[in-house]
């Protein structure tokens, strides 16, 4: 498997793991960013997760992004608000909106060195078209009490220190953003948590859970883990594990480029729509320019596609988007490409559900599963105390009319 930039750049000692045991107070399986904040969030609530992961920290879509936290949705908000009603994308735009600020705040708490820049995202308009859609967006923002600012092209270009491509025309600048380091994120969040109390056991897959005198029982490869609650936040392969997920959430490849190091340019992340699938990118604190995207080029745009390698025509595609965007980058050497699994879902919106008591799991970010993570974990931890999903969480829930499965 091609190794990403945030796995090839981690330069940390292994997570300690012990044996897998046959019981636990709770099991958090999956040891990505929503299954590492939330084992977290349980040790500060005073319990001992066990964290178990097929393979290890951030080995899913967590340690393949392009490392950008920042508030929003997987769809424009204005998209969005037609799809879900313009309450129902209020409160979700506001959710994700707390989170990325709870996000910076774990951090910023338990001190995780993740390269965190607190710069904004700007999302490059291509052409007058997007740009007044960017518009439109910025306006239906401003009106709902959340941050964002429309940028002609004169003063977008002022925030990026080499030439933009000729098709841009101005931008929609997120100042509720920043970049950071995935692999380094997620470290910290399980070094936190172990800090705290909790336990790790790393290479257990996930087969069955199973129910009887109202305990859980976690069949594994490794054995059965007993325990009166879980949290399944395994994102694209939740339905390997929950049935009822697997014709809601589907795997989708994302493919990324790493180009080497380049004086620094631009310190705020940045995404553009070439495609309809978009794109996204930001320049690392050692240089190297990631951008991914480009997967609407794919055939069936990579959905059901296994990640871990490449193919031609989407990184044909990102470089040359890439040499759009900035015209001095065109043609400049890559030091690395990867895939990873991203899981979407219908309306793309995760889901939560309690399928029996105990038992919790949430999938399906959509390619948006950052700025989501922290306040989900935290909720999901008090719904691992209460035996209830709270109610910030009922936009995820599986009966929602945006979700029909036909």
């Amino acid at each position: 498997m091609l190794r990403s930039h945030w796995h090839a750049t981690l330069h940390q000692a292994p997570l300690p793991g012990i044996d897998l045991p046959s019981t636990a107070d709770v099991v958090v399986v999956g040891a990505g960013v929503v299954g590492a904040a939330t084992a977290l969030w349980l040790t500060r609530a005073g319990l001992q997760p066990l964290v178990i992961d097929r393979h290890g920290p951030a080995a899913g879509a967590s340690g393949h992004n392009g490392g950008i936290l920042a508030a929003g949705l997987a769809e424009n908000y204005l998209a969005a608000t037609a799809r879900y009603g313009a309450s129902t994308a209020r409160e979700l735009y506001a959710l994700s909106l707390a989170g990325q600020r709870l996000m910076v705040d774990l951090i910023q708490q338990e001190q995780i060195e993740c390269d965190l820049r607190l710069h904004g995202n700007l999302n490059l308009a291509i052409g007058e078209a997007q740009l007044t859609i960017a518009g439109a967006t910025v306006a239906a923002l401003q009106g709902d009490g959340f941050p964002a600012q429309l940028l002609d092209r004169t003063t977008a270009q002022e925030l990026v220190a080499i030439p933009l491509g000729a098709a841009v025309s101005g931008a929609r600048f997120n100042p509720a953003a920043g970049t950071l380091h995935s692999g380094r994120l997620v470290y910290g969040l399980l070094a936190a948590a172990q800090r705290h109390g909790a336990l790790c056991s790393w290479g257990v897959t996930l087969r069955q859970v199973i129910t009887a005198n109202g305990r859980l029982h976690l069949i594994t490869d490794r054995g059965t883990i007993d325990t009166a609650a879980a949290v399944i936040a395994v994102n694209a392969w939740s339905g390997d594990v929950l049935p009822e997920l697997a014709r809601r959430i589907t795997m989708v490849r994302g493919q990324v480029l790493c180009t080497v190091p380049v004086e620094p340019f631009i310190a705020c992340g940045f995404g553009a729509s070439f495609t309809p699938t978009g794109e996204y990118g930001q320049q690392t604190v050692t240089g190297q320019v990631l951008f991914g995207g480009c997967r609407a080029i794919a055939p069936n745009h990579d959905v059901g596609v296994q990640p871990g390698e490449v193919s031609p025509e989407v990184q044909g595609a990102l470089e040359t988007s890439l040499g759009r965007l900035f015209p001095t980058l065109a043609g400049i050497n890559i030091e690395r490409r990867w895939s990873g699994a991203m899981a979407f879902t219908a309306d793309y919106l995760p889901i939560v559900v309690n399928p029996v008591p105990g038992l919790f799991a949430i999938g399906g970010f959509s390619g948006h599963g950052m700025p989501f993570a922290a306040i989900v974990g935290r909720h999901l931890a008090e719904a691992v105390q209460t035996g209830t999903i709270p109610s910030a969480l009922a936009p995820f829930r599986i009966d929602r009319p945006t979700l029909a499965v036909e």
